[in-house]
């Protein structure tokens, strides 16, 4: 049996182009099965209950240098939160106001928002990622975490920002925070780790199921909703 050359070329071309298939579909499914954007640790307030934590209204903060970025994460965080009015902080403060925790309480108060949402960074690693050496057990944070403000002035001083990194695997632990304004006490917690964070709007959609599955897990959500 004898095959021309045009032929042996044609079914090369074919072996390839399944070959490449093969290998796309792989990398799909491994990628579907990334623990990215998961909930590695969460704590819940004792005190706290489904209907203490029903807020009607949230700020949203996104601990982010680059404006334009905080409001797309900010924006992204809030088009996640069906079931109640989540405002993006950018609308209500200033870039100038931002650094005055006084002026951000009184903004919050004059707007009427019960509660407040805050993602932050908590540690980065670039090509290597390695568990975070500063570990917190559940329920066992610094004392600036159990309130809005202190919190709040802790993470301004270590804001994320994008331009610093260039590598190409970079590993970013986040924080999420649920606050109550009216209390101003931490109602949660959790941690997350996002891979190459580059898409914003893919990155807080999968971190928005997974914080809603944990709210549900730590019956602070009826799951029902």
């Amino acid at each position: 049996m004898t095959f021309s050359v045009s032929s042996l070329t044609q079914k090369w071309k074919l072996y390839s182009m399944k070959t490449h298939l093969i290998f796309l579909l792989i990398a799909v499914l491994l990628a579907g099965c990334s623990s990215s954007n998961k909930i590695s640790n969460s704590w819940k307030n004792p005190e706290a209950t489904q209907e203490s934590a029903k807020f009607q209204t949230v700020a949203v903060f996104a601990m982010v240098k680059n404006p334009d970025m905080r409001m797309d994460v900010e924006e992204s965080i809030a088009s996640q939160m069906p079931n109640t009015i989540a405002v993006p902080s950018y609308k209500m403060i200033t870039k100038d106001e931002l650094a005055d925790i006084n002026a951000v309480k009184q903004k919050l108060n004059e707007r009427g928002m019960e509660g407040a949402l805050i993602l932050s960074v908590k540690k980065i690693d670039e090509t290597t990622h390695y568990p975070s050496t500063v570990y917190y057990p559940p329920g066992m944070y610094p004392s600036a975490y159990y309130s809005f403000g202190g919190y709040y002035n802790y993470a301004w001083n270590y804001m994320y920002d994008p331009y610093a990194y260039s590598s190409t695997n970079v590993y970013v632990d986040l924080e999420i925070l649920i606050y109550s304004i009216k209390n101003d006490q931490l109602i949660w917690y959790g941690e997350s780790t996002s891979v190459n964070p580059e898409s914003i709007q893919q990155t807080i959609s999968e971190l928005a199921v997974s914080v809603k599955e944990q709210l549900i897990e730590d019956g602070l959500i009826d799951p029902t909703r």
